[in-house]
């Protein structure tokens, strides 16, 4: 009994450095996919948001869509189309879509009240934090990032809200577009000049062997991430978002974070313990 107590006191001193660093930082956190439809998982990370904005950190949430849009879009027999990973979207399928992003961010913000924090969902039209502009005429109405609301977000932060951030932009005519979470995490990350950024993922971080995680790396500069890549190790659907990755990080975040959404807190282990539970990506020295 003494000895567990001495180790949960470890842990505590341990995460003290972390806290110490951390106070009153922005913090980014960026989850979509199957997190969202685990009640259990969305929970667990939640609590860990909560944690944070009360030991002194900042966290904002950017969320997916989740597969509830296609179920929607199915109910109402439009087929999902999809180029290069993205949905083709138009009005059709944007108005569809932002009646189920609202839903989501609502019972979002809603979870956080219950698990005993304070959040703000911050849905376009009533709050426009995300500039954007259209991606490509084939896609429709879906959007590229070009800034965000940056004086918004600090005042609801200032309050003590944790900010709720769909993946919606607004272009300059004020029309929502489909806008993919991942840039959103991003351009908010690099307007809040965030110390961290983190994509809580389908997987544990970047492996050398997706099928073994203990071929999980733990740290990668933007150097040893482009020789992944020549290599072969980082491919596909994953060169486009560690490039962007080395491209926040050259605008002024601190660290890049991908971690595993299913694992519990792992957050928290990843942000506040000398070995982490993922892997880190940051710029050379």
């Amino acid at each position: 009994m003494v000895d567990e107590a001495t180790r949960k006191a470890d842990v505590l001193i341990e995460a003290l450095p972390f806290l110490k660093r951390f106070h009153d930082q922005c913090m980014v956190v960026k989850v979509g996919g199957e997190a969202i439809e685990d009640d259990a998982v969305l929970d667990a990370l939640l609590t860990d948001l909560v944690w944070l904005e009360q030991v002194g950190v900042n966290p904002v949430l950017v969320h997916g869509g989740g597969k509830s849009i296609s179920r929607a879009m199915e109910a109402a027999g439009l087929v999902p189309r999809f180029v290069g990973g993205r949905r083709v979207t138009d009005e059709a399928t944007m108005a569809i879509m932002q009646t189920e992003v609202e839903k989501l961010n609502a019972r979002i913000v809603n979870r956080i009240f219950d698990l005993g924090g304070c959040a703000v969902g911050l849905c376009p039209p009533r709050h426009e934090v995300v500039r954007g502009q259209p991606m490509d005429p084939q896609l429709g109405l879906v959007g590229q990032p070009t800034g965000i609301d940056r004086e918004r977000i600090q005042r609801f932060v200032g309050r003590g809200l944790i900010p709720v951030v769909p993946p919606l932009s607004i272009d300059g005519q004020g029309r929502a577009m489909n806008t993919n979470a991942d840039d959103i995490a991003l351009a908010v990350a690099t307007g809040m000049a965030a110390v961290k950024l983190v994509f809580m993922s389908s997987v544990p971080g970047v492996m050398t062997d997706p099928k073994d995680p203990r071929s999980l790396l733990p740290s990668l500069t933007d150097v040893q991430v482009r020789e992944l890549v020549g290599t072969g190790v980082i491919k596909d659907g994953m060169i486009p978002k560690v490039e962007s990755c080395i491209a926040a990080l050259r605008q002024g975040v601190g660290k890049i974070h991908i971690v595993a959404a299913g694992q519990p807190h792992a957050l928290l282990l990843e942000i506040f313990t000398q070995e982490g539970v993922g892997t880190e990506l940051r710029l050379a020295s």
